[in-house]
C-alpha cells in the first residue's frame, strides 16, 4: 500500500507534525502566558489564548500521528514474527 493511502485525512490536509515544531509552538504559548499574567492587556490575553490553543492543536496533532504510526507499525511486525 502506498504511503499516500495510509496517511490519515488529517496528516494529508496538516502534514506529519515534528516534534521540535510542537514544542516550539509550547514554548510561544507560555512565553504569552507569562506576559499576560506579569503586564495584562487584552492584546497578550488574546494572544496568550491563541497560542495556547495552537500548541495544544499541535500536540495533541503529534500525539495523534505517533500513535497511527505506532498502529501501522504493530500487525506488519506480527506478520514478520509469525513467519
Amino acid at each position: 500500500m502506498t504511503e499516500m493511502k495510509r496517511r490519515s485525512p488529517l496528516e494529508r490536509f496538516l502534514g506529519k507534525p515534528l516534534p521540535w515544531v510542537v514544542w516550539t509552538w509550547a514554548a510561544l504559548a507560555a512565553v504569552w502566558i507569562v506576559l499576560a499574567i506579569v503586564d495584562p492587556s487584552g492584546f497578550r490575553t488574546f494572544m496568550a489564548i491563541t497560542w495556547s490553543i495552537l500548541a495544544a492543536v499541535q500536540l495533541g496533532g503529534a500525539y495523534y500521528a505517533r500513535r497511527q504510526q505506532r498502529r501501522r507499525v504493530q500487525p506488519s511486525d506480527a506478520r514478520t514474527a509469525a513467519h
